[in-house]
């Protein structure tokens, strides 16, 4: 006769669920018709992709904005770039102190203003914002591929539209 313990184990264990028989789909379709949930969401999913597709320069979204917009800008003051990116400048400063001591950024004085601070790329800079931008095509162009080439301009297009909407309400508000 085979004792309690000896039963119990030959007993079978009750089946694990693995974790992906736990998920259930969530019914999002109100959240779906949000505009903010959706761009939030595909905000992060294009992070998550951005992070892998730039994981051989190691550079973040908001590096790459700050290489391509000081390359594309000549004399960018450290104040106009933080307010264009939407960024607290003590916060920009941090990024940009990290990116001027790995020698890809150079600060100086404004001549037009002393009391600001104008960026400018150096040479490793420039030859970094070039790498950049070829891998932020590549990345582009994979982004909009489900879309067909005339949905990808008016995708865009509307995405300028509404951020220029706002701009202007806000700067409305603050003039009021």
């Amino acid at each position: 006769m085979q004792s309690p313990r000896s039963r119990s184990a030959a007993k079978k264990s009750p089946p694990v669920e693995t974790a992906d028989e736990k998920k259930k789909t969530l019914d999002l379709s109100a959240l779906q018709q949000t505009p903010g949930f959706m761009i939030r969401i595909l905000q992060l999913l294009n992070f998550e992709a951005f992070f892998r597709h730039f994981q051989s320069l190691g550079l973040s979204p908001v590096e790459y904005s700050i290489l391509m917009t000081v390359r594309d800008n000549e004399a960018v003051t450290q104040s106009e770039l933080a307010a264009v990116l939407k960024m607290r400048l003590p916060n920009l400063v941090k990024i940009l102190s990290v990116m001027e001591e790995a020698g890809i950024m150079k600060r100086k004085r404004s001549a037009r203003d002393k009391r600001a601070v104008e960026l400018s790329l150096s040479a490793a800079g420039q030859k970094r914002a070039d790498e950049a931008r070829r891998l932020g095509e590549t990345f582009n162009e994979h982004t909009l591929a489900p879309l067909s080439k005339p949905e990808r301009a008016a995708f865009l297009q509307m995405l300028t539209r509404l951020v220029e909407a706002y701009r202007r309400e806000f700067a409305r508000g603050e003039n009021a």
